[in-house]
């Protein structure tokens, strides 16, 4: 079974620089397959600060990509 999650997007990040908006689905990061929270928090660990990364997400139910570039923890 698949679970899907909304993206949160904080003004000024990485997302919102990327164009994501709330309501987005992120279904791949990186070429990880995301069908579950742990694939998600999995393809995150493996990103690095500063290195873009494609982002397909799907948003109202039209799949779409984004280049994505991690920042750091403010």
């Amino acid at each position: 079974m698949s679970e899907s999650y909304d993206v949160v997007v904080v003004g000024g990040g990485p997302a919102e620089a990327a164009g994501l908006m709330k309501g987005d689905i992120i279904v791949e990061i990186a070429g990880q397959t995301i069908a579950n929270i742990y694939d998600y928090t999995y393809a995150l660990e493996l990103l690095r600060v500063n290195q873009p990364v494609k982002v397909v997400y799907t948003r109202n139910g039209e799949k779409r990509e984004t280049q994505l570039t991690p920042a750091g923890r403010r």
